[in-house]
């Protein structure tokens, strides 16, 4: 009797501990990564890149309002960075979507958090899968200026022509694991929304800023102001290539058995 108990118990527990371990792999963790680690610029860089990522296809979709169209040049860069580190299938959707009097012309602070989730609520087609198949990215072009509160944001920036704040404070930002937004109307000079695009993506990839001039993720607008107008035609006065060392961890990242954001 004693011993058809223990079996009977040893039998349970087993049950048990099966079922906690496969609720850990099929809800707990993806519930992690996705509600935690995707609130976090850099948070699914394995999950893009890796090859032993369980995600095959990067869709990518873009939304943007009235007259804010993104420039082909720079969604086709964008997709060919995408393509060469992650060595997944890419594709694009871009659609004008949101409409003019959906955002307002100027966001302070943590108010960008409120109404990109309201954006996101209302217009984002496409999500990651739980487990696997397709990971997202999600851009959104903006017709607005955003002022963080944040006086580092100023001195570098250039004017604008007609908004009520008369410095841009931002070109482009990376608010979450897998959305950006540019400032459509803040990259006034030809081939600056190519650089600022990369550079967010670079951000999503987990990469930081440098002080490089040739580096897609230097920040600072006087560094490439600084190039001269009548620079040598091999001179890029807007860099779209990463550093040599970004470029080592893209593909270190590309090798990685690290594909949970946890770790």
């Amino acid at each position: 009797m004693a011993d058809s108990v223990l079996k009977t118990v040893v039998i349970y527990t087993l049950v048990l501990v099966i079922a906690l371990a496969l609720a850990t792999v099929f809800i707990f963790i993806p519930a992690y990564v996705h509600t935690i680690e995707g609130r976090v610029p850099g948070g699914f860089d394995s999950l893009y890149l890796s090859k032993y990522s369980p995600y095959n296809t990067i869709v990518v979709e873009v939304d943007y309002q009235p007259g804010m169209e993104p420039d082909p040049k720079a969604i086709a860069a964008l997709q060919e960075k995408l393509e060469l580190y992650s060595q997944k299938h890419v594709v694009m959707h871009v659609n004008q979507e949101i409409e003019y009097d959906e955002v307002p012309i100027l966001i302070s602070g943590n108010d960008l958090f409120d109404v990109t989730s309201t954006l996101q609520h209302a217009h984002r087609d496409y999500k990651t899968g739980w487990l696997g198949g397709n990971i997202t990215l999600y851009i959104m072009y903006l017709d607005t200026v955003w002022h963080p509160d944040n006086s580092e944001y100023c001195s570098n920036m250039p004017a604008y022509q007609y908004r009520t704040s008369t410095k841009v404070y931002s070109a482009g930002v990376t608010y979450a694991a897998d959305s950006i937004i540019l400032f459509r109307d803040a990259l006034t000079e030809e081939d600056t929304e190519t650089t600022i695009l990369l550079h967010e993506l670079g951000h999503i990839w987990g990469l930081d800023h440098s002080n490089r001039s040739d580096d897609v993720m230097n920040s600072e607008f006087n560094v490439y102001n600084n190039v001269p107008q009548n620079h040598e035609p091999d001179v890029k006065r807007f860099p779209t290539n990463y550093s040599s060392e970004d470029t080592l961890r893209l593909e270190q990242l590309h090798e990685s058995l690290n594909i949970l954001p946890i770790f």
